[in-house]
Formats: structure tokens, C-alpha cells, sequence
């Protein structure tokens, strides 16, 4: 599956606090933050800045069920998953396959690669 990125859509479910749905947003990395344990495994997380906004978003990636992403601050990123609203920005979760096929895949890409 190939999604453009539509940062605005992401700036319009912050401004309405929706969260659970599937976006595919790009940005730069602007912290890499330490991983965090979770019920469902460990996760790599960073907050990128929305191209083109002043939005941030944390995006929190399951390294258990996909893969680490090799990130360094600056880096531009596409990340695909589910977003959830927070007060802050935001998260975008779910950025990997599903092996329960319960859910649709999300996916990171950055420099050149596509980390599922």
C-alpha cells in the first residue's frame, strides 16, 4: 500500500481531537527519544515536526513487531499508522504490520527504505 503524505489531514484531527484513524504524515526528526517498554513490547520513539507546520507529533513504533528505523535528528521520515490526539500534537502509533491481520498495516520510511 503507497499513501501520500497529507500532513493537513493530521492538522485537522489535532484541531478536532480525533484520534484512531489512519494517516501518512512526513516531517523532520526534531528529538529521539529514549525506547519505552509496553503491554505489547518495546517501543522506538521520536517527535517529528509536520513538513510545512509548526505541529509536532511523537510517533511511537513497535520495534517487537516491526523494525527499528535508523533515525538521526534532521532526518526527513514518512510514517504511516493511526493516530491518536494528545494535547501535545499527537501520536501516530501502529507504524508496522499487523500479524493479526486485525488492523491495516502502517510503515516508516526514511532514507530510502520502508521499514514495515
Amino acid at each position: 500500500m503507497s499513501a501520500a503524505p497529507d500532513n493537513e489531514t493530521v492538522r485537522r484531527d489535532f484541531a478536532e481531537h480525533r484520534s484512531n484513524v489512519e494517516v501518512t504524515a512526513e516531517g523532520a526528526v526534531t528529538a529521539i527519544l529514549p525506547d519505552a517498554p509496553g503491554a505489547d513490547g518495546t517501543h522506538q520513539r521520536f517527535i517529528m515536526r509536520l513538513t510545512a507546520l509548526t505541529q509536532t507529533v511523537l510517533v511511537d513504533n513497535n520495534i517487537d513487531i516491526g523494525r527499528r528505523v535508523p533515525i538521526a535528528i534532521g532526518d526527513t521520515v514518512t510514517v504511516h499508522g493511526e493516530y491518536v490526539w494528545n494535547d501535545q500534537g499527537g501520536l501516530i502509533h501502529f507504524t508496522h504490520h499487523d500479524p493479526a491481520h486485525t488492523h491495516a498495516g502502517g510503515w516508516i520510511e526514511a532514507r530510502g527504505t520502508r521499514y514495515e
